[in-house]
C-alpha cells in the first residue's frame, strides 16, 4: 500500500513536467500524452525494485526520454530546431538544453526531474554551448 501511494505521488508530481517535455519534443498529432501515459504503466510493475535503485527518477526519466525519442524518430519533425538539437548532441545534453532553455526550468528542477546532479546539468549546458555556440546567443530554442 505504501509503495502504491509513493508511486501515485511520484506520478502526480512529475506528470505535468513530463507532459511539457514530451509536448516540446513531439507534435501533438504524434501523441505526447500517450508517451507520457505509457511511462508510469511501464514502471508500475517494477516500482518496488526501482525504489531500491540509487535514483528511481533517473530510471523513469531514461524511459521517458527513450520513448519520446523513438516516437520523434517515427514522426514528421514539428520543430526543426529541436530535432537538430537531438541530432547534434547526446540525448542527456539535448534534454538539459530543452528543459532549461526551451521550457525554462532551473538547473535544480531539471536535475531533479532527470534524476541527475545539478552539476551534471550545468556541464551538459556548457558542453552544448561549446558544440552549438549559437545557443548562448538565443534566448529560447
Amino acid at each position: 500500500m505504501t509503495a502504491d501511494l509513493g508511486f501515485a505521488a511520484f506520478v502526480e508530481r512529475n506528470r505535468p513536467r513530463y507532459q511539457l517535455y514530451a509536448g516540446a519534443r513531439l507534435p501533438a498529432e504524434s501523441g505526447p500524452s500517450a508517451v507520457v501515459n505509457a511511462v508510469p504503466e511501464s514502471v508500475r510493475e517494477g516500482w518496488e525494485w526501482l525504489l531500491r535503485q540509487p535514483c528511481p527518477a533517473a530510471d523513469v526519466w531514461q524511459e521517458l526520454s527513450l520513448r519520446a525519442g523513438r516516437q520523434a524518430d517515427r514522426t514528421v519533425p514539428h520543430e526543426p530546431t529541436i530535432n537538430s538539437l537531438y541530432g547534434q548532441l547526446p540525448t542527456g545534453c539535448a534534454d538539459s538544453v530543452l528543459l532549461c532553455r526551451r521550457l525554462g526550468f532551473g538547473i535544480e528542477e531539471a536535475a531533479e526531474l532527470m534524476g541527475a546532479e545539478p552539476s551534471t546539468v550545468e556541464a551538459a549546458l556548457a558542453f552544448a554551448r561549446r558544440v552549438l555556440p549559437h545557443l548562448a546567443e538565443e534566448e529560447h530554442l
